[in-house]
């Protein structure tokens, strides 16, 4: 029975989601012998990318673009611009993927599909690209002035795939300006080649059908040595890589509520004026400098309003707050898939499996170790190490980039209050006791008496179930935020009116500011505060103020 082309097609669209490039190119030719679709161009361009074969996936994104543009689809259009800046930034030509990330912001931003904007002509004398990574992200940082404007316009109105396809080409533009500023001038690299926005493809040019040949010869009757041999060479690959990945972790541990992240990077002595951080949608790159950290890149498992990043850096750590796009409590800090291919040392300090990690490398296309062209390991670890994981990260962000509707794992259901919790994400877990707080919030002095407001006993446990609670010096334990949250009215009668139950109830049917408010001078105060007014907590400092007859003491004393 003979198949029809959106059959064919949709064969092809499989095999390639599938890795099996060669099948999905073989499908998708026939299915374009008879008709022309971008979407099909698209995926046999991926196809092409993922073996390898720059050429013909430049070829078909180039295609998918004309067609696009002479039907006048401008989602099919901005997909295809999206596709020429992924393959250009394969192939090492770092400026011309950045004018098409750029071209494909402009078509979502709904300029006219034919506007002079003349990216291509912001170029030197010797043809080198002029624009920068600090201006790339000046652009897309508002002040301070428009903060409000700029974050209402964002979490409003519009289609999720149009914000999707944003943050996808804005991440493009980011790593393709941030490898074009490591190359020397002269570099090829460097100099704008593209001409056209639209360019017109060649009736003369006709594409090679290539497949991707096995590496080993079937008709070989050393087949199945070479086959050992093969696996046998990525596998010590895959050991020397869990061996200096143990070596190159940092310490992490973070915190939430129901609207933002704090994390902690345990990294000294980091120089302000060397760090740097970039967000996009859901993924947060950092530069530590010169410290032996380098670059550092979290795959978030929500999506973040990168326009709202803060940090500090102190002398032992850098922390960072970050504005959750959608309120909810996240389940980790990573996404799943992103796990042990980041310098984060893991819940449980995991290491990827064999199998995770040769399929990443295969969906880049290779078949040999010594096509990765890493530095000698003996000599340079901690660089090989970087190389390595800088591809397996290139193969992270291909895959999340092969579907621009994507949506971000948002939680199904959120917990019903903003409490933050803390998490242990340290590869040496430490007693919960001696758990410190990840931000400045945590005390440094501890009185010997409790004052008032203070929590019953039943209240005071330091974990219950799942739930997590503050560290206190207290000699009533721990309070139990969620717990008292979470009361409900037969305790509160129980409980008889006393001032227990006031506190209780008060926090119960507080909005976030008052929650927050009573949060932070609690534990500021060590227990001698609280405040219900989050507009002056905020900016205040509480300290403690024991009853008359105490004194406060440090730990050490």
């Amino acid at each position: 029975m003979m198949q029809s082309t959106t059959e064919l097609a949709d064969r092809g669209v499989k095999a390639v989601a599938g890795g099996k490039y060669a099948e999905g190119v073989e499908l998708l030719s026939k299915a374009l012998q008879e008709r022309m679709a971008p979407l099909w161009l698209l995926e046999r361009s991926k196809a092409y990318l993922r073996t390898n074969d720059f050429d013909n996936a430049l070829k078909d994104a180039q295609m998918a673009l004309h067609v696009a543009y002479e039907r006048a689809n401008r989602d099919q259009m901005t997909e295809a611009q999206i596709r020429r800046a992924i393959t250009f930034f394969r192939m090492g030509r770092y400026a011309d993927a950045d004018i098409c990330a750029y071209w494909a912001i402009r078509l979502i931003k709904k300029a006219k599909a034919t506007e002079k904007d003349d990216q291509q002509k912001k170029v030197d004398k010797n043809g080198e690209y002029l624009v920068t990574l600090s201006d790339v992200k000046k652009e897309n940082n508002p002040d301070k002035s428009r903060g409000l404007a700029a974050a209402m316009s964002s979490s409003n109105g519009g289609r999720s795939k149009d914000k999707a396809m944003e943050s996808q080409a804005l991440s493009w533009r980011y790593q393709a300006l941030t490898e074009l500023e490591k190359l020397p001038a002269g570099h090829p690299g460097r100099v704008v080649t593209i001409v056209d926005k639209y360019p017109k493809p060649s009736d003369q040019v006709k594409q090679k059908e290539t497949t991707v040949e096995s590496s080993v010869d079937s008709g070989d009757g050393d087949a199945e040595e070479l086959e050992k041999t093969r696996v046998q060479a990525w596998e010590e690959v895959w050991k020397q890589y869990l061996t200096t990945r143990a070596a190159n972790t940092i310490r992490h541990n973070f915190y939430q509520t129901n609207t933002t992240i704090n994390i902690d990077f345990f990294v000294k002595n980091v120089r302000k004026e060397d760090f740097d951080i970039t967000a996009e949608g859901q993924a947060l790159t950092m530069d530590f400098g010169s410290t032996s950290s380098g670059e550092v890149k979290v795959y978030l498992w929500g999506e973040i309003k990168p326009t709202e990043v803060k940090h500090v850096i102190k002398s032992m750590k850098v922390e960072v707050v970050l504005q959750k796009a959608a309120p909810g409590k996240w389940p980790a800090l990573q996404r799943d898939e992103a796990e042990g291919f980041t310098k984060l040392a893991g819940a449980a300090n995991t290491h990827p499996s064999f199998e995770r990690f040769s399929t990443l490398l295969s969906n880049l296309g290779y078949t040999d170790p010594r096509g990765l062209k890493l530095p000698n390991f003996g000599d340079h670890q901690a660089d090989w190490y970087n190389a390595l994981l800088k591809i397996l990260q290139r193969a992270l962000d291909d895959s999340n980039a092969s579907s621009a509707e994507a949506q971000s794992k948002a939680p199904e259901n959120p917990a019903p209050n903003s409490v933050p919790f803390i998490q242990e994400t340290e590869s040496t877990s430490q007693p919960k006791g001696d758990l410190k707080l990840p931000n400045t919030l945590a005390a440094e002095i501890t009185p010997e008496p409790t004052p008032a407001p203070t929590v019953s006993k039943a209240d005071s446990a330091q974990t219950i179930g799942n739930a997590q609670s503050y560290p206190t010096s207290s000699k009533k334990g721990a309070v139990n935020w969620d717990k008292v949250a979470d009361s409900d009215d037969e305790d509160e009668e129980s409980k008889g009116g006393d001032v227990n139950s006031f506190f209780q109830t008060l926090y119960k049917n507080a909005d976030d500011d008052t929650r927050r408010a009573m949060m932070k001078s609690y534990i500021e105060s060590n227990g001698t505060s609280l405040s219900t007014n989050w507009a002056e907590a905020k900016e205040k400092t509480f300290t403690t103020q024991p009853p008359d007859g105490a004194e406060a003491k440090k730990w050490d004393d």
